[in-house]
């Protein structure tokens, strides 16, 4: 009977199928032969052989269901001689080389055309038992009923899955009889074949059930390292079933450890980061410039009175801004934003960057939710120092607009201002007035918007186990601006009212708690969300695409020696994990059963050197 896989189990070997389906029939994903192998086969491991299996119905192509069903099988305590009972098909004639060591069992089936799965089984264990014994004695030919370790290995490799540079393999010579002997005696070697052909029965045993007293003193010592040892801690003995199925995992590759770089190439390397980071933040401004200048505007409005404002919603004033001063005017402050970007978009970056390594075990790659919200917070901080000068001298330029429309018919001459007399007028400390609020914006907006895009690389797009696209990447950063822009917004509107030049009868503000206070009590609460739509139109996008473009120029122009490029063969590797180890290690037994190379069904022969 097969067994019943959990529904998390399901839906990963589903997207496996996915992953690797490379056909359609009747309008369904299929697999074909290749992919089928593709899909299955670790490199050391070829279960292509199995294809006709899993193809149920010979349609020379598996659906989803025939997928599923196969890695059922797989997971069946007895899958190594369904598989190979039914790759061989139940016709007697293809199952008697695999029980010919046995006369009695050639006897059975020879006037048999078909026998049963369970007759099969049973037939398959005593053959295999035959062959363990034959191998054992030919490796003994004076009768001793000892071999030597170096013989015990070449031996044990024919019948289970066994690396000689594995910690099994090393201390084989604890279980000799005596330490200088080197000999292991006819039962111990019995045992040792028996417990690693199947290393869930290590899993699964209980002190009184499933291993038998010499396996479970040779599993013992395998564990602990010790000669004769009467237990074993759990971790050593989940070293000893690891080291089992790792025989039928993939062989990892050596690491690729960069060469630390040179003061000089760190220089450039740096120089690197924040060309591609001015590059980067400078599309991503200039593509929602006009947003920005309209959010602004919004909340620069004093009134409470809908009938006193100047602008009646966002739209009403992106309309006005064309009608009385042009195109050009959506894009008034947009030369000190770029001058602004490069050093912003390139410090915050660089200290998150910095900061999430600080935070990420090494080991796993994994970083904790409150080191991706500290490294954020404090990226935010940082970019502060370029962008409280930047914000101030963006909001009077993209104000003026409005004051000079205001001056028409008035006694007062107002004359428009470029950016370098702004400068001048305000001074250093003027620069950064307004610090506080834009402090309490880009913490928290940072915190947010870089935890929130990395989660949704990994956990929505899946990063990792394929490489993201243009689109996967401007939709996980304009999702994340989404909460992170409109959170923000109250801080936002204080930062405006305290940097813009208050207007004749409009209420003054002395700093960031009497800018609160007086908002509040003036225009309600829903005030401190002005703008807040208009935030998320532009910073949405903005971020969107500034962290696609910086993704996207860093694997277009890669720096010499560093690679942005995800491995090829990643997907395919964890997918691989995603299937039950359980599973190939019964494929492997079943393949043996085929098509061994170390010995041939029935009669053993010494494998090639």
């Amino acid at each position: 009977m097969s067994s019943q896989l959990p529904a998390g189990d399901v839906a990963r070997l589903a997207e496996i199928f996915d992953l690797y389906a490379d056909t359609v029939s009747d309008g369904a994903k299929c697999m074909s032969p290749a992919a089928f192998a593709r899909a299955t086969s670790p490199p050391v491991l070829d279960t292509s052989a199995f294809f006709a299996v899993a193809d149920t119905e010979a349609r020379g192509v598996l659906t989803k269901d025939d997928f599923i069903r196969f890695q059922t099988l797989l997971r069946d305590a007895d899958a190594a001689a369904k598989l190979s009972f039914s790759a061989a098909e139940p016709e007697t004639a293809s199952l008697r080389a695999l029980v010919s060591a046995d006369p009695a069992a050639s006897s059975y089936l020879k006037d048999r055309p078909k026998i049963s799965y369970a007759e099969f089984a049973q037939l398959i264990d005593a053959s295999r038992a035959a062959r363990i014994r034959h191998a054992f004695v030919a490796a003994d030919p004076q009768g001793s009923g000892t071999i030597h370790i170096d013989q015990l290995l070449v031996i044990a490799r024919q019948f289970v899955p066994l690396e000689p540079t594995s910690s099994i393999s090393q201390r084989l010579a604890l279980l000799s009889e005596s330490p200088d002997s080197q000999r292991i005696g006819y039962p111990t070697f019995l045992a040792l074949i028996s417990l690693l052909s199947d290393p869930s029965r290590i899993r699964q045993s209980t002190p009184a059930t499933s291993l038998s007293p010499l396996e479970t003193d040779v599993l013992n010592t395998l564990a602990s390292g010790e000669r004769g040892a009467e237990s074993a801690t759990p971790e050593s003995i989940s070293n000893i079933i690891d080291t089992c199925y790792s025989a039928l995992q993939p062989v990892p590759q050596a690491e690729h450890k960069p060469k630390p770089r040179t003061g000089l190439m760190e220089v450039m390397f740096q120089a690197y980061n924040f060309a591609i980071g001015a590059v980067a933040g400078g599309i991503g401004a200039a593509v929602v410039y006009p947003i920005d200048l309209v959010k602004t505007r919004m909340q620069n409005q004093r009134a409470a009175v809908v009938g006193e404002m100047l602008y009646k919603n966002s739209i009403d004033c992106f309309r006005k801004v064309i009608r009385n001063e042009g195109i050009l005017g959506l894009y008034r402050g947009l030369g000190p934003q770029l001058v602004g970007v490069a050093p912003e978009k390139a410090i915050k970056l660089t200290v998150n960057d910095f900061v999430r390594s600080r935070f990420t075990n090494k080991q796993t790659g994994e970083i904790a939710v409150a080191g991706e919200m500290l490294a954020g917070a404090m990226a935010g901080a940082s970019q502060v120092v370029f962008t409280n000068p930047l914000e101030i001298v963006k909001i009077r330029l993209q104000i003026q607009g409005e004051m000079l429309k205001e001056a028409v018919g008035s006694t007062k001459a107002i004359s428009r201002s470029g950016a370098i007399t702004i400068i001048k007028e305000l001074g250093l400390v003027g620069l950064y007035k307004g610090a506080s609020a834009c402090l309490l914006r880009d913490v928290p907006f940072s915190a947010i918007y870089f935890t929130c895009y990395s989660h949704l690389k990994k956990d929505v797009f899946r990063e990792g186990e394929r490489q993201l696209g243009m689109l996967d990447l401007l939709l996980a950063g304009a999702i994340a601006g989404m909460p992170a822009a409109y959170l923000t917004t109250p801080a936002d509107v204080i930062k405006t009212r305290l940097q813009v030049v208050a207007k004749q009868g409009e209420t003054v503000y002395t700093g960031l708690t009497d800018a609160a206070r007086k908002i509040y009590k003036e225009e309600g609460f829903k005030a401190f969300f002005k703008g807040g739509p208009a935030r998320i139109f532009r910073s949405s996008p903005q971020f969107g695409a500034t962290l696609m473009c910086y993704e996207l120029f860093h694997r277009m122009v890669p720096f010499p020696g560093e690679s942005h490029e995800l491995p090829q063969e990643r997907a395919a590797h964890q997918s691989r994990e995603l299937s039950s180890q359980t599973a190939l290690f019964h494929a492997g037994n079943a393949l043996r059963l085929l098509h061994d190379s170390g010995y041939k069904f029935g009669a053993f022969v010494p494998p090639s050197k």
